[in-house]
């Protein structure tokens, strides 16, 4: 069965980065295009196995490294680790902030149904395009890994044209304010907001950040009040 689109693929290829790392590009659903409302959801970043270091050096990764003999390769396959988490029904533990997400789309108003994944109808890239140094960690970011991440999710919302984002990452969600990204999202009128990890405790504690509400609470809540606007 299929469920991600290449519909985009033309315009996601033109950028550099997918250009020397095309595992990288990012996850549309088959049926973004018809969704009622494009949501496109913003991860922190991928890692890679313990004991790999060929990523270490942000000069070096965005000069292009050679990543197709490397055995852990397929951690950074954006689009297969979703396909197969869709496959298994998120079974692994790696994958609870996909099952998670998915969970949240489910309650909210819009057009997601649980007969089919969620995911056929979003749209998904982590914000930082270098894999995290350490393994199940957040990233140590350089000043370059901010300006192409900046760079490279700008040119991805203008490719796929989503009418909201969520960022699942307080740490992506500073940067992207700090480089003046969410301002060129005011300018092209996309709503966004941040929610914790949905793989962290904060996904379902309350919290005077969300409202009072769990970070969980604040993704579906954040959704339904978009759904009610294009009503």
């Amino acid at each position: 069965m299929k469920y991600c689109s290449t519909e985009f693929d033309e315009v996601l290829g033109n950028i550099e980065h997918y250009q020397l790392y095309p595992e990288m590009k990012p996850w549309v659903g088959c049926e973004y295009a018809a969704s009622r409302i494009k949501v496109l959801v913003i991860g922190e970043s991928h890692y890679l196995d313990v004991g790999s270091t060929y990523h270490h050096n942000p000069q070096e990764w965005y000069a292009g490294v050679t990543v197709s003999d490397k055995e852990d390769n397929g951690w950074i396959k954006t689009r297969n680790i979703i396909s197969n988490g869709i496959k298994s029904k998120w079974k692994s533990k790696s994958k609870t902030i996909y099952r998670n997400i998915e969970k949240a789309l489910f309650e909210s108003e819009a057009d997601f149904h649980p007969s089919s994944s969620a995911f056929s109808r979003i749209a998904f890239l982590n914000f930082f395009q270098r894999p995290a140094e350490q393994t199940g960690k957040s990233i140590k970011v350089s000043q370059l890994d901010a300006d192409v991440s900046k760079s490279v999710v700008g040119q991805v919302a203008k490719a796929i044209a989503p009418e909201i984002i969520i960022f699942t990452s307080s740490l992506a969600y500073r940067h992207a304010k700090r480089s003046g990204l969410l301002a060129e999202f005011d300018a092209q009128s996309i709503k966004y907001t941040r929610t914790p990890h949905p793989g962290m405790p904060w996904w379902n504690r309350i919290s005077k950040v969300y409202g009072n509400r769990t970070g969980k609470q604040h993704f579906v809540d954040f959704v339904n009040s978009v759904v009610k606007t294009e009503a």
